[in-house]
């Protein structure tokens, strides 16, 4: 079909060219956004690190470059920014801190605060500063607007800092960065990469060789367990050795899973253990909450991780005998204990030649819905079968026969209604101005349609917050006329497990994320492939390749090196329209 051109702040973006440049062989929302999603947070606050997009950069691909015939650009090229260059040899500000705000004055004001550029992000800058006025040194003017502090970063690409940044995300990828899940509850995020004596004192499961033979002595019990009773299998070894030996055989016992409690003067079998050890751990998840996670920490140990937590890959590294994830918040952790993810390619249609409303994709629990042909003397009979998620062009005709509603393809067969979701957006805004971009979300098909003013551009398929007609348990999203507030090229999004018998939940750098209401978003979902379906704590989940596509199309235009930016009445952010 032929490809329909947005523009954006990286030039004109097509999904031909986010799937090309991805090979195109080819969260709770209800949360406190994160530190730095927050205009009113403090500049200090501890940003994940990693760097975004940069002008001028040879690797960044064709399709990112600036253009001067973009809409976004030509506003920027106004501006005497760089946009209309098609390259750019001038002076760089790489950010070395953690991150760096941008706002409209050269002085710190939080209300002023127009971005952030993160860890390793490169923005070009006036040559010299223009005031140190709070800023030793010096305040730079970045080109596309604004001012950044001296003090955050450096304009000499040979500083060591500038070297050892976090890499910055990969806009051409499906996802900006690897991702990994923690697989098991009390994985360590290590400050540093600790030594042998560290790992053995945090990770009480790793065994030296005389360990090991105790595990295997374990195995050997496991295999038994279906002939052997468990209590008696705890009552004989409450005698065997030394209380310390005891507790490495109970141990290696209970990584091979077998529950065999340890005895105290308290008459407690779980009272001197760690959360994270103790066998009935899973029934009291619900109750941890994240500061409790980083209970034990100290000058090695930032925290422990609850099994389902995601991070997001910086480095791979090999020490001590093991491999290592370095994360983009700079941690260390074990890759023993983690499986990475890929990205699903599943994405929406861009409208236009061959595509319009409505579209229609299989979803749910099947693989693919059967297709019929109905004669005038309403006969039914096999037709053929759509796959699950492949987009199907409806004619907007409907049928109904003995009590089952079909939907009519353009090819002239039938589907029936309940096996797939439709694209059925509401009305327009009354007051849209004329080619205005807005998106429209519907959440009783949970589907989604962006538009150019009344013109329909792109349609898929979301997955919006679980309903329930149990108040704690409801994590409905919220109808309503919005307008984006904040977009990230990544967030982290964490929260309690305390309500209704949710677990704690932490996904590091969630990609495209464009908060529209309170903690509400527009965000990429990389932990799930159900898309359809209710899957979320409020947010509107998509799939990563409509999540990047929608987030360069909507406003306001991300300025090249930020990472994330705010909407103000000079740059107002994109409708979103939510509705039933």
């Amino acid at each position: 079909m032929p490809s329909v051109s947005h523009s954006t702040a990286f030039g004109r973006l097509t999904l031909a060219g986010v799937l090309a440049l991805a090979g195109a062989a080819i969260s709770a929302c209800n949360h406190t956004p994160p530190p730095g999603a927050d205009p009113r947070a403090r500049t200090s606050a501890p940003i994940a690190q990693q760097g975004t997009a940069q002008v001028g950069d040879p690797t960044l691909p064709e399709e990112l470059q600036p253009r001067a015939d973009s809409t976004h650009d030509k506003g920027a090229a106004d501006a005497g920014t760089v946009d209309a260059e098609p390259t750019y040899t001038g002076p760089l500000f790489v950010v070395t801190s953690i991150a760096a705000a941008v706002y409209g004055h050269p002085k710190f004001d939080r209300k002023d605060k127009l971005g952030y550029i993160r860890n390793g992000g490169r923005v070009p800058v006036e040559k010299k500063a223009v005031s140190t006025d709070n800023c030793s040194g010096g305040w730079y003017h970045v080109l596309s607007g604004g001012y950044v502090c001296g003090n955050q970063g450096t304009t000499d690409l040979n500083h060591p800092q500038v070297k050892f940044a976090i890499k910055q995300p990969d806009l051409t990828a499906i996802l900006p960065y690897r991702y990994a899940r923690n697989a098991k509850n009390g994985t360590p995020l290590y400050h540093s990469v600790p030594s042998r004596e560290q790992m053995n004192k945090y990770e009480p499961y790793l065994k030296s060789a005389k360990k090991a033979r105790e595990r295997k002595k374990a195995r050997e019990a496991a295999r038994r367990r279906e002939q052997e009773d468990s209590t008696t299998v705890a009552a004989s070894l409450s005698d065997a050795g030394a209380p310390e030996e005891r507790q490495h055989i109970n141990q290696a016992l209970a990584d091979a899973g077998i529950s065999v409690g340890i005895q105290n003067d308290a008459g407690d079998p779980q009272a001197d253990k760690p959360w994270w050890q103790q066998h009935n751990i899973k029934d009291k998840l619900h109750d941890m909450t994240l500061d409790q996670l980083s209970a034990d920490s100290d000058d090695v140990l930032a925290k422990r991780m609850v099994a389902g937590f995601y991070v997001a890959i910086d480095k791979t590294f090999r020490w001590n005998g093991r491999t290592w994830y370095k994360t983009t918040k700079g941690l260390v952790v074990p890759s023993d204990r983690f499986w990475q993810t890929s990205g699903f390619d599943f994405h929406g249609v861009e409208l236009g030649g061959d595509w319009k409303l409505p579209i229609a994709w299989v979803f749910g629990g099947r693989k693919h819905a059967t297709t019929y042909n109905i004669d005038d003397d309403g006969k039914i009979t096999t037709a053929g079968s759509v796959k699950k998620f492949e987009a199907i062009q409806l004619t907007g005709r409907e049928k109904t026969l003995h009590g089952k509603k079909y939907e009519e393809t353009a090819d002239g067969s039938w589907i029936r209604d309940r096996y797939v979701r439709i694209t059925r957006p509401g009305p327009p805004p009354r007051d849209l101005a004329p080619g205005e971009r807005w998106i429209d979300v519907n959440l009783e098909e949970q589907s989604l349609v962006a538009f150019e003013g009344v013109t329909p551009v792109y349609a898929t398929l979301v997955s919006g917050g679980r309903h329930s007609k149990i108040k704690d348990k409801d994590h409905s999203t919220p109808t309503g006329d919005y307008r984006i507030r904040e977009k990230h090229i990544t967030t982290t999004m964490d929260g309690d497990g305390t309500a209704a018998g949710d677990l704690p939940y932490s996904i590091e750098d969630v990609p495209y994320v464009m908060y529209f209401y309170h903690s509400y978003a527009l965000h990429g979902a990389f932990w799930h492939r159900n898309f359809g379906v209710e899957m979320s704590h409020g947010c509107v989940n998509l799939a990563p390749l409509d999540a990047k596509y929608l987030f360069f199309f909507a406003d306001p235009p991300l300025p090249r090196g930020f990472h994330g930016i705010w909407a103000s009445k000079a740059q107002p952010g994109s409708r979103v329209v939510v509705h039933k």
